[in-house]
């Protein structure tokens, strides 16, 4: 058995055991301290990564702390700021509305927000409290979000709405126009028909078909903007589309203003999408219109072109091309400005008419094209439109000709329409070409028919009073599985009648349709 430790031996050990305490002690203050530094440091990193407006003020505005983004905001550096004022740095006006603000936080002891736009930012405040250990307001927490970026997103979501519902708009009135236009056509085709070489009247029924093709025109032009940007290229001769698109819009240019042209007739061919390239060309002479404040000039030639590689932008690859220049004697920009044209909702004229200039570079990109602008303060703006060529310029064909003598056809149709005028000049049609015609109104009298009656094809609306044309079609196959149809609307191809079609109907015809077009239509679905 050990010997019991002497009082000597248990001194010695006590205080050595006091030293190891002691020695902890000082290494988990250096740690304490060690870890107080690098949060700290953390904290300043993370304070300063910010990308947010933080600053620490007292009640008078003496500023405690600031991060690197909010000393950049004005324009100085954090050192440069702490210890001063914030109110220095101010407006008058700001000053005395961040006061009352601050003055509200300390009073009644809650958090204050507010928002500050610019011409080029849009920032969101928020001002909270930080109390002392008598819940007393001994600080104010400053916090400033630039939310340019989200008011820009709303702001694009609101075009995007207001276009869809102009869309819809644009859809509504164009099917209307064209159900107008299909009587309008429909007895020009029957008088053509009536009175074949009759002199007299030759030339009237010619320059009403001439005002009615422009019509025809117009309602595609709003069914091209209801469709939200599908294209549809074509091969087009780019002499004649500028000589008729020119001829619409010369009478929307100020009374002050004269249009000139430069169009060689050796102009090759461009594929194009020609309502929206319409819009293009009638958005740069609308924009140089408005830039002409006096009396001036607008000036458009065109001219087959060949670029390189080095020549080419965007899609567009080395090749032959038409260059479509748009060029004014109006007010010009300068190169700021000019750098700027191209981004959405900008406008050097004015707001909320017409295509913007984003718009246009969008549908010309579509089309594989390029575009540039060149323009100086008071020496006007010139605007090259580049578009990929091919081929030679067809001889121009006049758009208006007297109507061929129809195939004539034989058979029963079902002809499915709801508007009167509509089912009267289409039934009128179809009795001169030879076919027996069975009216109906609705779809639910077309279903009942179709079970009834011997029909060898249907003519099928796509919108009726009672129920849609997609609704109408798979019943109309269920009461007579051998039946041929034929979809026809005042809307384009893209509309419920592409899902017509895809659900197997034999095919599509717009309104208004010539008493020729309609004659072929039902012989080519009637013979296959």
């Amino acid at each position: 058995m050990d010997p019991e430790p002497t009082y000597d031996e248990l001194t010695r050990k006590v205080a050595q055991l006091e030293n190891d305490l002691l020695q902890c002690r000082n290494v988990l203050k250096r740690l304490k301290q060690d870890l107080a530094e690098n949060a700290e440091g953390m904290l300043q990193v993370m304070f300063d990564a910010s990308h947010d407006n933080v600053l620490l003020l007292d009640p008078d505005g003496i500023v405690l702390a600031i991060n690197a983004a909010g000393a950049k905001r004005l324009r100085k550096t954090p050192v440069e700021i702490v210890g001063g004022n914030i109110y220095s740095f101010l407006s008058q006006k700001e000053m005395d509305a961040r006061r009352a603000q601050a003055l509200k936080v300390v009073t009644e002891k809650q958090p204050v927000s507010f928002s500050e736009t610019s011409e080029s930012r849009a920032l969101e405040w928020h001002i909270y409290p930080v109390f002392d250990d008598d819940g007393e307001v001994s600080k104010l927490a400053v916090f400033g979000q630039d939310i340019t970026g989200r008011k820009n997103l709303e702001k694009q979501l609101q075009e995007a709405r207001k276009m869809d519902a102009l869309g819809t708009l644009a859809g509504g009135i164009a099917h209307q126009f064209n159900n107008a236009l299909t009587g309008i056509t429909g007895n020009i085709g029957l008088l053509e028909m009536d009175l074949p070489g009759v002199h007299n009247f030759t030339g009237n029924i010619k320059d009403m078909k001439a005002s009615a093709h422009k019509m025809v025109h117009l309602t595609k032009q709003l069914l091209a903007y209801a469709q939200g940007g599908r294209y549809h290229l074509q091969a087009t001769p780019i002499r004649e589309f500028l000589v008729n698109t020119l001829a619409l819009l010369e009478h929307t240019l100020k009374p002050s203003v004269r249009l000139e042209t430069d169009l060689p007739l050796d102009l090759m061919q461009v594929k194009a999408d020609r309502t929206q390239m319409q819009m293009v060309i009638s958005a740069i002479v609308a924009n140089a219109n408005e830039a002409i404040e006096q009396d001036g000039r607008i000036r458009v030639s065109a001219r087959n072109v060949a670029l390189d590689k080095a020549s080419c932008q965007g899609e567009m690859r080395p090749g032959p091309y038409v260059r479509v220049t748009v060029s004014d004697d109006g007010k010009g920009m300068d190169e700021k400005t000019r750098n700027r044209i191209f981004e959405p909702f900008f406008t050097t004229h004015f707001i909320g008419r017409g295509l913007g200039m984003a718009a246009v570079y969008g549908i010309v990109n579509n089309h594989s094209g390029g575009i540039t602008v060149a323009s100086q303060p008071g020496q006007g703006t010139r605007v090259h439109l580049f578009l990929p060529a091919f081929g030679k310029q067809d001889p121009e064909q006049a758009d208006i000709i007297q109507e061929k003598a129809a195939t004539p056809g034989k058979g029963t149709v079902l002809l499915i329409e709801d508007e009167a005028d509509v089912m009267e000049i289409t039934h009128a049609s179809l009795d001169r070409l030879g076919y027996r015609v069975i009216e109906a109104a609705t779809g639910k009298e077309a279903i009942q028919k179709a079970g009834t009656e011997p029909i060898d094809v249907a003519l099928l609306d796509i919108k009726l009073s009672d129920m849609d044309g997609a609704q109408v079609y798979p019943l109309l196959m269920t009461a007579r599985p051998d039946l041929k149809v034929i979809v026809f609307s005042g809307y384009s191809l893209d509309s419920p009648a592409r899902e017509i079609l895809q659900a197997g109907a034999n095919g599509f015809i717009q309104k208004p349709f010539s008493i020729k077009g309609l004659a072929e239509k039902m012989k080519e679905v009637l013979e296959k």
